[in-house]
């Protein structure tokens, strides 16, 4: 194959990343700094001038539509003198070494099972699925030995942060932060004005690449802190044999179904499991909930679970009791209002080092980000958190502990409860709540 060149420029801040030898890189940018541009240059270049045949190379993004709507026309435009193929159907471009390079979304995490990589950047890793790194894409590189490159902006003390924490300690990784007061790649009056027209929280977090500033736009992220720093998260050893175990369980068998193991001591409820898994059949969890080293007393569900399906003409709770399993369907009420619950119960729980991922996706939990407006929509996000805040949720509106979640919140903001949680069954007293209870034999 003759030589071909790359049309592209690195920016002088770039350089070190392209001269780098590390397998593993982390880079923290601040907005606009050009990191998905070095980045998608980076797999081109590593692409055409590799010396392994059939090489794979992948770009991923949180949303399979973020994907394209970042990096698949820049992509496109880079290699559009050379390609031999560019495949808009799954979002491919084929090189004439026969290497080829992909966009995927982590929100289809399937898609990237069973394949090999030579490389691949994972963009915005911090609203990645914290188990995408260990469970679906270090897989895909072990035999092959492919790198990989993490970029992301700050948001909170995540799983990017943890990431970058090792990239700055492990001399096996290359990492570069680039702070907007840094870089030089932005004037500094648009600084200043951005810095005028942001929340200040909001302008260190984007612009400064500050971990520890509020991440805005979250449901329970302090509250999650809070448990952390009184020491009420990451326990271990927390179940009590001889004491009933409840379950919540958030049905989503064509995406994720997250469940919620807890105790209730009186004045703390203490959440000792979870169990989040993908596209699996009911007979899964029925098998998964029967190997527990604990019986379970009971299994709340959502009001979905009534509905029957076309494999089997029978609703979930139909086949749970079928099954053995005690089933209630949680009371209804609506989406804030269950978050208004999990709000209040939080200050009560204790979580066992098991809820690790649990506890994470209640850290990400947020609002949708409304481009057009500039603000955070009254509204919940549906990402990879979404499925485990849910079955929180529920539990929270059934695990209710009488005289301790009647406080309201010492700090409420514009999205926090401005009532109690027996309030909040009382505005919906005549709303239907079906109860259905079977023993197990």
């Amino acid at each position: 194959m003759a030589e071909l060149k790359l049309n592209y420029q690195p920016r002088q801040q770039f350089l070190p990343f392209h001269q780098r030898d590390q397998r593993f890189a982390c880079l923290v940018c601040h907005r606009r700094a050009g990191k998905t541009v070095a980045c998608v240059n980076e797999l081109v270049l590593r692409a055409l001038y590799t010396a392994k045949k059939n090489a794979r190379y992948a770009y991923i993004a949180p949303f399979y539509r973020q994907a394209k709507d970042v990096a698949w026309s820049y992509l496109k435009d880079v290699t559009k003198h050379f390609a031999v193929e560019t495949r808009e159907s799954d979002l491919r471009v084929v090189l004439p070494n026969g290497a080829w390079i992909s966009l995927y979304g982590a929100d289809n995490p399937d898609a990237l099972r069973g394949i090999y990589l030579d490389g691949v950047v994972l963009d915005e890793y911090g609203d990645c699925r914290p188990s995408l790194w260990a469970e679906v894409i270090l897989p895909t590189l072990a035999d092959r030995q492919g790198f990989a490159v993490f970029i992301g902006t700050p948001k909170g003390k995540n799983h990017f942060y943890e990431i970058n924490e090792r990239a700055q300690k492990d001399s096996s990784w290359f990492q570069m932060t680039l702070k907007a007061s840094d870089s030089g790649l932005l004037k500094q009056e648009d600084l200043q004005e951005m810095s005028h027209q942001m929340e200040q929280a909001q302008y260190d977090q984007e612009f400064e690449c500050d971990f520890t500033s509020a991440v805005l736009g979250t449901y329970y992220a302090e509250d999650i802190q809070t448990c952390e720093q009184q020491n009420r998260a990451h326990l271990t050893n927390m179940f009590t044999p001889n004491k009933p175990v409840y379950v919540s369980a958030d049905l989503g068998f064509s995406d994720s179904t997250a469940l919620w193991f807890w105790q209730d001591h009186g004045e703390f409820i203490d959440l000792i499991d979870y169990e989040e898994h993908q596209g699996k059949t009911l007979d899964f969890y029925v098998q998964l909930l029967f190997g527990k080293q604990f019986p379970i007393e009971k299994l709340y569900l959502p009001h979905d679970a009534k509905q029957r399906t076309l494999q089997t003409g029978r609703g979930t709770v139909e086949q749970l009791l079928t099954a053995g399993f005690n089933c209630e369907i949680v009371p209804y009420l609506t989406v804030q209002q269950g978050i208004d619950a999990a709000r209040l119960m939080l200050p009560m729980c204790r979580f066992d080092a098991k809820t690790d991922k649990g506890v994470e996706a209640l850290r990400a939990y947020k609002r949708q980000y409304s481009e057009m407006n500039k603000a955070y929509q009254n509204k919940p996000l549906h990402d990879w958190a979404s499925n485990g805040a849910d079955s929180f949720r529920y539990m929270s509106l059934v695990a209710r502990t009488p005289g301790t979640v009647t406080q309201k919140p010492k700090e409420p903001i514009d999205y926090m409860p401005k009532y109690t949680l027996n309030q909040l069954f009382e505005e919906n007293e005549k709303a239907p709540i079906l109860s259905i209870a079977r023993r197990r034999h």
